[in-house]
């Protein structure tokens, strides 16, 4: 059956190639970079970006640790590992009952096949304008960490312990601040999850999960106070100099 047949709601909006690929990113700049990977922004799909390895931060990395780079040679997915741990996260923690009606995440859509090797698709955050999201180490610079947001923060964490989100790096990085591609506004988990460890012990646990969360959250609050102090620091200090 030819697709120009089916109603005009059945017919695709848009290619199979489009979406999926080959996408062709070697011209365009990232709208972010990540420790070990760069983001673009999906050339046909506005609600989309495409997650790609940044194979030279990775070779640094495993360069000097030799027993990583020793093991990481028997993986068959290689570098790509991180996809299959975070998409099996995002099935996982979507698909089980829990006390989260819908968990905060960024969605994940699929791969797809890139001029920069394989990339992850996953939902744009954004902000009422559409662009990218800031995210909460974004507004902390900025100052806008008040006590509505911190108030927010404390639920979405709370929200993440609840829904059995195995985390390896809980950090304000990794937290958007915006609303998905249904319109839905608050905050919303980018990156940073995925079960590593060889003995999942966090998977299996919900209790010790949650007590790890907890623990990494306080590091993380530590942390963000810490660099508030920092950068008032700096602006004092500047400010003195510039009266002198």
């Amino acid at each position: 059956m030819n697709t120009a047949d089916l109603p005009t709601s059945c017919a695709p909006a848009v290619g199979f190639g489009s979406v999926f690929g080959p996408l062709n990113l070697n011209d365009e700049t990232p709208v972010a970079i990540g420790g070990d990977r760069h983001i673009f922004q999906h050339p046909h799909a506005p609600s989309l970006l495409v997650k790609v390895m940044d194979m030279q931060a990775r070779a640094v990395y495993l360069e000097a640790r030799p027993f990583k780079r020793w093991y990481k040679q028997y993986q068959r997915e290689s570098a790509y590992r991180v996809y299959l741990n975070e998409i099996t996260e995002y099935v996982t923690t979507t698909t089980r009952p829990s006390g989260v009606w819908q968990v905060p995440m960024a969605r994940i859509v699929g791969v797809a096949q890139t001029t920069l090797g394989l990339g992850l698709l996953v939902e744009k955050i954004t902000d009422a304008a559409g662009n990218i999201a800031p995210t909460v180490a974004d507004l902390a610079r900025q100052g806008k960490m008040d006590a509505n947001l911190s108030a927010q923060l404390d639920e979405f964490v709370e929200d993440l312990a609840d829904a059995h989100v195995v985390l390896h790096d809980l950090s304000a990085s990794n937290i958007a601040c915006g609303q998905n591609a249904d319109g839905k506004t608050g905050l919303f988990l980018i990156d940073g999850f995925g079960v590593l460890p060889l003995v999942p012990v966090y998977a299996w646990s919900k209790r010790l999960n949650r007590k790890r969360i907890q623990r990494k959250y306080v590091e993380m609050r530590a942390a963000m106070a810490r660099r508030a102090r920092e950068a008032a620091l700096r602006a004092s200090q500047s400010g003195s100099g510039a009266q002198v």
